[in-house]
């Protein structure tokens, strides 16, 4: 079912239904979800030049209102727009009397149906952009807005009556006007074209012009600017009279981002216009959940008769299995051929004597004197209670133990043990120093006596000893 389009004019209330348009002199009562574009009763709109901070505006605004005598009661301010200019701001505002904005806001949400409430000023913004004005004709009333590089334009006028003479007058007066505000502003070389959208005009006696047409050519001409129109509909009153309208053209512009209803209802309403799509949507999905689902049900039997053919498969292996399970006895030398290659290892990974003796020489010379190396079960526990050093075995789980003193005479005083075991280390050995009478490890030399016990060295830390 189609949205009805409500207008308010000066008092009037234009219900706009397709084709079709009644009048009210009060508030309808609307069947289905409807927009409301109201003016407020004429309520006060301007653009206004203010300093400081903008969420001081709405109570700057009042204040100016009230000292230059346009309101004289509480108001309700409505902000459409605000934007910086140097350092201070503009801001494009609607002060509605705030008995009737109560009213009117009450009877919105109070409607049986989704309402949407849009005031005129907002519709007029947000059809703007650069280079393009707008000129609404509204019963008596007629507004002018542009949105320039460096200033926002705001003009309205009421004329005495609707008769085409007062309107003639009126809208040239305001044509000069805005022409005059055009001329003293730093845009008035950018090219500007204004639209002009009046909201209901009857249809002229036969060989007469429409009314709009008229005042469109005389803007015109008092401003220099081109006019053109919006896309104008036919519509059709109660009583049989033709008249042309630009509510086509409101309605495309009607949003809820531009309405003055809370969040709520301008999120239902979203909802409600959003689910014809949304059904459409489900329709699509569900069909292809169906789809989807067949070809689920299809892939799952192929499964089942795979899985089947893959446990007979199985069942033959683990009886091919079960026949061999005679043939897994241990041969009977195993052990001993076990031992044989345990020994193999042990002596392929063990300490090659000659090769150390070699290593060990080369690292004491000029250092410390040797006293002794022999092959050594390392202990099983360090000083102290912490684990002992695992060394690399050797031959039969032996490790070198190297006895020494350290030479006064020869190499750098007290640096005669940290040089050979540096020494050791690029050998590739990993010594772990002992007591040299005690035995046990990480002690310190007494006497400048010294004992180590020394890893292995790599293969290829031995291979390139020089």
């Amino acid at each position: 079912m189609s949205q009805l389009h409500v207008i308010q004019q000066q008092g009037q209330w234009l219900v706009f239904d397709g084709r079709n348009v009644s009048r009210s002199d009060s508030r309808p009562r609307l069947q289905r979800s409807a927009v409301v574009v109201s003016d407020f009763e004429n309520a006060v709109s301007n653009v206004i030049s203010l300093e400081g901070s903008p969420a001081h505006a709405v109570a700057l605004i009042e204040k100016r209102l009230r000292s230059d005598g346009l309101i004289d009661s509480e108001s309700k301010i409505l902000i459409h727009k605000t934007r910086g200019v140097g350092a201070g701001y503009q801001t494009l505002f609607t002060a509605v009397p705030l008995d009737l904005w109560q009213q009117t806001y009450a009877w919105a949400e109070a409607q049986p149906d989704h309402c949407l409430l849009i005031p005129f000023t907002s519709l007029l913004f947000k059809s703007l952009r650069p280079g393009l004005g707008l000129v609404l004709q509204s019963g008596r009333q007629v507004s002018v807005l542009a949105v320039l590089k460096h200033d926002m334009v705001y003009r309205t006028a009421l004329a005495y009556s609707e008769d085409p003479s007062d309107l003639a007058m009126t809208v040239g007066a305001l044509a000069e006007q805005f022409a005059e505000d055009l001329g003293t502003g730093e845009d008035n070389l950018e090219p500007l074209s204004i639209q002009w959208c009046p909201v209901l005009v009857r249809q002229p006696g036969e060989g007469g012009s429409w009314a709009d047409d008229d005042l469109r050519e005389i803007f015109s001409a008092r401003s220099g600017l081109p006019v053109t129109s919006v896309p104008l509909r036919q519509v059709v009153d109660e009583h049989g009279n033709e008249y042309r309208s630009g509510i086509g053209w409101i309605q495309s512009m009607a949003s809820t981002s531009i309405a003055v209803n809370p969040l709520g209802s301008r999120i239902a309403w979203f909802a409600e216009g959003a689910l014809p799509i949304a059904s459409a949507a489900s329709l699509v999905f569900a069909m292809i959940l169906g789809a989807l689902g067949a070809r689920w049900a299809l892939g799952a039997r192929e499964a089942n008769v795979r899985s089947d053919q893959l446990g007979e498969e199985i069942a033959a292996i683990e009886r091919q299995i079960d026949g061999l399970h005679a043939r897994e006895a241990m041969p009977d030398d195993f052990p001993a051929t076990q031992a044989f290659i345990e020994r193999a290892a042990r002596l392929q990974n063990g300490a090659d004597p000659s090769a150390s003796l070699a290593l060990v020489r080369d690292a004491a010379a000029g250092q410390v004197r040797i006293l002794r190396v022999r092959l050594e079960e390392p202990p099983a526990q360090a000083a102290q209670g912490m684990p002992a050093p695992q060394p690399a075995p050797a031959a039969d789980g032996y490790t070198l133990r190297v006895d020494g003193v350290a030479d006064a005479w020869r190499g750098t005083a007290g640096m005669q043990v940290p040089t050979f075991v540096e020494r050791l280390r690029r050998a590739g050995f990993d010594p772990q120093p002992v007591d040299p009478q005690g035995g046990g490890l990480n002690t310190r030399s007494a006497g400048g006596f010294f004992s180590y016990l020394l890893k292995s060295p790599l293969p290829q830390a031995a291979e390139s000893r020089p």
